[in-house]
């Protein structure tokens, strides 16, 4: 299990791969996937006003979760490939600004 606490600032330089358990980002926290994310089991969830920037694809296989809380935001410069559960309560952006 990852947790991004509130309010913390983390940048991932290179793909990332969730195998099992979760990453949940926590209310004001930031996180910059400089890569491709692949969620292949267990899940990422963020929480309230946090901030996700995936630079690549995001990409949930068939037994992994991605939520989005409100009222936070989700950036994803390329694409999103869902074959598992995505929920969006907040605001999800697919393309570079």
């Amino acid at each position: 299990m990852i947790h991004i606490r509130e309010n913390a600032l983390v940048v991932v330089n290179g793909s990332t791969e969730n195998k099992a358990g979760e990453i949940r980002v926590y209310d004001g926290a930031v996180v910059r996937f400089r890569g491709d994310v692949t969620l292949r089991f267990g899940g990422l969830y963020m929480e309230r006003n946090s901030l996700a920037v995936v630079s690549n694809n995001l990409i949930v296989e068939l037994d992994a979760v991605l939520w989005r809380y409100a009222p936070g935001t989700l950036d994803v410069e390329g694409t999103i490939i869902n074959y598992g559960q995505l929920n969006n309560e907040g605001e999800i952006n697919i393309g570079r600004p």
